[in-house]
This record gives C-alpha cells, sequence and structure tokens, in this order.
C-alpha cells in the first residue's frame, strides 16, 4: 500500500470536509486544561466552550460526567497537543469531558478548537509538513492522515484490549476508521447517520397518520404526493414535501438499500461502481421526486432553513440535529428511519479521533485520553447531549438511554438505525466522489441529461482520478 504524500491528503480531504455534514462555526480558540496547580503556584483558566446556539432548550445544559469507571494513572508532567473540529454543545461537552480527565490524571492538554472540517483539514495537513501537528485530533476523515501514511497503532492498540473493547464497538463505525480496508487507524466518536425528520403539523394538517410511517421508498413517495396536495399550511409558493440537506450522503444510503455498492477495492486499487442498473433506479426515483414537484431541484444549501421556516414536511438531516432541534422549532418535530429501496441500510458519518504523535511517551498518554473519552459511560453522555450516535452496542442497554428513548422518540429513531450502518472505504478520492455525485444530481435535477450517463460520467470521472495518481 503506498503512503500519501501530505500534498495529496490536502487536497483529498479539502474536498471532502467541503461536504461534511453538521460541522459548524469557523473561529479558532486555544485552551489549556491541567490538573489543579499547587498551592504556590496560580492555576490557569479552567475551559471555556466556543459560544454558539445551546442544542437544549432554554435553561438547560449539558455537563460532562465524572467518570470513575476505571483508574486513571498519574500523568503529571505529560502534555498534549489536542486540536478538535467540533463546536456547539458537541464542541462544549468534548471540553468539559478533556477537563475532567486532565483533573482527574494531573495531565496538560491544550485544547485549540481547529475550526470547521475544511478548516481543520488545511491546518492538520499543514502542521504535518512542518512536523508541528498536534499529539490528538478529533476530526473528519481521520483514517487519511495515519493509515494513509502507513500508521495504524491505533490497530495495535486496540487488540491490546487495554482501554477499548473493540468487540463492543459497533462493526459499521471500525469499518469508518480504516484506511483502504487495511486495518483500524481511528476510533470513532461524534458518528452520525442521517434522520428522516419531520414537520408534524404539516403531517396532521394533510391527514398522514404516522403512527405507521413509510417503510419503503415508494411508500414514502405516496405519502409526499398526499403532503403536497394538503399539507401546505402556511400557503406559501415555495413548499415543497421533501429535501436533504446533504444530497450526497444520502444518495450514497440509497445506492447501498438498492444493492449497489459504491466502489470496489481490488487488491489497494479502488473502482467506482455506481453506474450499474441498481444505480440507475435509485437515480431515476430520485429524478421522479423533482418532476413531480415533490423536491426543489438544487436547493439543497437551503433544505434545513426552509424546513425550520416551516415550508418542508420531510428533510433527511444528520443525527445531530436531535439535539440541536429539540426544543427550538416553531413546530413539533418528529422523526422515521430513513425509508429503503430493497434492505435498510444507512452510511456512517462524522469524526473519529486519530493520535499523529510517533512520540512513544505521548501515544501511551493519548492512548489513555482516547480510552477515557471514549468508555461506555462518557461516549453515551456526548451523544445523549449532542446528537451524535454512541459507539459501543452496550450503550443501549444503559439505562441513560432508555430513558432518553422513553422521553423522547427522536433517538429511539436514531439509536435503532444503527443495526444496519455502514461505511465505505476510506480512499484517497473520496472527496472526488462526493464532489461528482453531487455534480451528477445536480444536472439530473435541472434535467441536463439522462440518469445513465450522467452516473457514467461521474464514475468515468472519478476513475481517471484514481487512475491517474
Amino acid at each position: 500500500m503506498k503512503k500519501l504524500t501530505m500534498a495529496k491528503i490536502l487536497t483529498a480531504l479539502l474536498l471532502t470536509a467541503t461536504l461534511t455534514a453538521g460541522c459548524v462555526g469557523n473561529y479558532a480558540k486555544q485552551e489549556t486544561t491541567t490538573a489543579p496547580a499547587p498551592a504556590t503556584t496560580q492555576a490557569p483558566a479552567t475551559t471555556q466552550a466556543p459560544a454558539t446556539t445551546p442544542a437544549q432548550p432554554a435553561g438547560e445544559t449539558t455537563k460532562a460526567p465524572e467518570s470513575t469507571a476505571a483508574t486513571l494513572p498519574d500523568l503529571k508532567g505529560t502534555s498534549l497537543e489536542v486540536w478538535y473540529a467540533v463546536s456547539g454543545t458537541s464542541g462544549e461537552l468534548f471540553s468539559q469531558m478533556s477537563d475532567s480527565f486532565a483533573k482527574q490524571t494531573g495531565a496538560t492538554l491544550n485544547l485549540s478548537y481547529s475550526g470547521g472540517s475544511g478548516d481543520t483539514a488545511t491546518k492538520v495537513s499543514a502542521a504535518l509538513l512542518t512536523n508541528t501537528q498536534p499529539d490528538v485530533a478529533l476530526m473528519y476523515a481521520g483514517p487519511l492522515y495515519t493509515g494513509g501514511q502507513g500508521d495504524y497503532s491505533i490497530n495495535e492498540l486496540l487488540d491490546k484490549g487495554e482501554g477499548v473493547d473493540k468487540n463492543d464497538i459497533f462493526p459499521g463505525m471500525l469499518s469508518y476508521c480504516t484506511y483502504m480496508g487495511d486495518g483500524v487507524c481511528a476510533v470513532p466518536f461524534g458518528i452520525s447517520t442521517q434522520v428522516m425528520y419531520y414537520n408534524k403539523d404539516i403531517l396532521k394538517a394533510a391527514g398522514v397518520d404516522m403512527t405507521n410511517p413509510p417503510k419503503t421508498w415508494a411508500e414514502f413517495y405516496t405519502v409526499l404526493g398526499t403532503v403536497m396536495e394538503k399539507g401546505n399550511i402556511n400557503n406559501t409558493a415555495d413548499f415543497t414535501a421533501f429535501d436533504t440537506n446533504d444530497e450526497a450522503w444520502l444518495f450514497k444510503s440509497m445506492l447501498m438499500q438498492n444493492g449497489c455498492e459504491i466502489v470496489e477495492n481490488e487488491s489497494g486499487h479502488i473502482k467506482a461502481i455506481f453506474n450499474n442498473e441498481q444505480a440507475v433506479q435509485v437515480a431515476d426515483y430520485w429524478h421522479s421526486l423533482v418532476e413531480a414537484g415533490y423536491m426543489a431541484a438544487g436547493e439543497h444549501n437551503n433544505a434545513e432553513n426552509k424546513f425550520l421556516s416551516g415550508n418542508l414536511a420531510f428533510v433527511a438531516a444528520s443525527s445531530n440535529r436531535i439535539t440541536r432541534w429539540n426544543g427550538t422549532t416553531s413546530f413539533e418535530l418528529g422523526a422515521i428511519e430513513m425509508p429503503y429501496f430493497t434492505q435498510p441500510s444507512l452510511a456512517l458519518g462524522g469524526n473519529v479521533i486519530v493520535i499523529l504523535t510517533r512520540d512513544p511517551a505521548k501515544v501511551a498518554a493519548a492512548w489513555q485520553y482516547i480510552s477515557y473519552l471514549t468508555n461506555v459511560e462518557n461516549n453515551t453522555a456526548f451523544a445523549l447531549g449532542t446528537g451524535y450516535l454512541p459507539i459501543h452496542k452496550s450503550a443501549l442497554e444503559q439505562e441513560a438511554v432508555k430513558k432518553a428513548i422513553a422521553e423522547n422518540e427522536m433517538y429511539g429513531v436514531a439509536f435503532k438505525q444503527l443495526d444496519y450502518t455502514w461505511a465505505y472505504t476510506h480512499f484517497e478520492q473520496m472527496g472526488t466522489m462526493d464532489v461528482q455525485i453531487k455534480s451528477m444530481l445536480t444536472k439530473l435535477e435541472k434535467g441536463r441529461g439522462g440518469s445513465q450517463d450522467l452516473l457514467n460520467k461521474a464514475v468515468e470521472t472519478l476513475q481517471k482520478e484514481i487512475d491517474d495518481n
């Protein structure tokens, strides 16, 4: 397996990062989290999370747990540089958990919010070129930085069974942490799927009974027709029944639902294959949504705002919207599992944690830190506080999870979908793949070509870049 150059990594990640769902904010913040200083020394300031719109209803706050799941080592004198690409409530909880780890171990964690996915890709790539990279990073597409450079040390740490129970992690999430299928080179954290959210007021007005929601895309299509006929309660000209704020992410899930793999890994060489008969069927369905007026053409960037303003009945968006939207909408919010073609299937998204230092002492400390962040108690608390998904199968047996599901049906929907999540292979040109899928869908929606021809062109363009590199 050839290693990626930093220039290739930067190009690949910049393309991929611009398409990542759920990333907000573009500001940097430097924080230092450390153990309490001796009485003779002034203690540093406590961690402050970035200011943002709260994900919980007004007046509520989310706090990280003071985990006592295991005895933590004495790490006084150890310092780790940590960059993280999550903000809002996610960034706040991540900072609080880091603060708790520092207090319990004596370690010093120099935390820096590195911006959204694109900013973090740029910063980490540039830092690697000058050997000034952080020791640990919470970021999107992390395997390109570790496995892409032949670093599978995390796989070795996981196999030792110390700190993180590899067997308790959902298999799809482990796959999300691999590079070219060669081994695990990251740890999942802040993972999400898309959820089908809906405006209960609109569906009620349309007379649609969602106690028995549509399961297939064919059934969903019928519901959309009813919604368009009877559900425009605001009487607006731009009302539509369905949209998504990340069309490439949804389309990839739909392909797998119809039995179409996106790419194949042939002995270390990626082959794009999303232009077969099954893919054409998915593209034809997509086009039919626009042709019937159920989905607007080329307006996915505005889908979230349109939904929140009450002019859209259904929107497919990241599960992290559960906490961001819960209690903040002017209408009653609901969610159902994503419809499917022949089988339920959803592509994973979100962030992973990677170790970028090669210093053995810092690697050991970083692993203790990652083990703390991802233990069942802490990761479950992070999931419930952010709308991301727990990485542990055993988390679903936690009382906190059962309580959350009982109190909020949307958690139940998101967690149930974990049974059929998957991750396609991380490879160098995956950003280009999403660019081509988005471009293909835009042309399809605007009638600039047929499904087969547009899919063929997207596959050919992606394959050429793969073959040329």
